[in-house]
């Protein structure tokens, strides 16, 4: 089973936890397999590991989606990205240990896009870049990483 991870939202210090279960056994027989999609180079990540791909609109994401099957889990913060993932009957976890499903990934892009529109109307302050990541947001990720994995080794 592959772990497609969107790695151009992924911050930096949750690659290094899933880089841990590269090669680990899910079930007998049958390993992960992490693949980073990103437009940029993530120098953290091994080159094997990594996939770079054409700057474009959702380059990364027409990747991920083109190559997942199921019983494969996507990565990823990007919502729509994400919707179209679960939309195929896919696993997908956000960064903070969120598990998105068809109902939670509707409502999460209609937030998303509802924040945009006050933002574009002057209603809203700007999103702010980059954000604090405490120990607690890094565990709740770990969990759902490891609740989801072993939902999949059931499949």
């Amino acid at each position: 089973m592959t772990i497609w991870v969107d790695g151009d939202s992924l911050p930096r210090d949750l690659r290094i936890l899933l880089l841990r279960r590269q090669g680990k056994e899910l079930s007998p027989g049958k390993k992960i397999t992490l693949r980073f999609v990103s437009v940029r180079p993530l120098p953290d990540i091994p080159d094997e590991l990594a996939l770079q791909v054409e700057s474009g609109p959702d380059a990364a994401d027409d990747v991920i989606l083109a190559a997942a099957v199921p019983g494969d889990l996507i990565v990823t913060r990007d919502i729509p990205l994400a919707e179209r993932v679960v939309s195929k009957g896919l696993a997908c976890i956000n960064d903070r240990g969120g598990v998105f499903t068809k109902t939670a990934v509707s409502e999460r892009l209609s937030l998303r896009d509802a924040a945009a529109e006050l933002r574009l109307l002057g209603l809203a302050p700007v999103s702010p870049k980059g954000s604090s990541r405490t120990a607690r947001d890094v565990k709740r990720f770990a969990d759902a990483l490891d609740r989801t994995l072993a939902g999949l080794r059931k499949n």
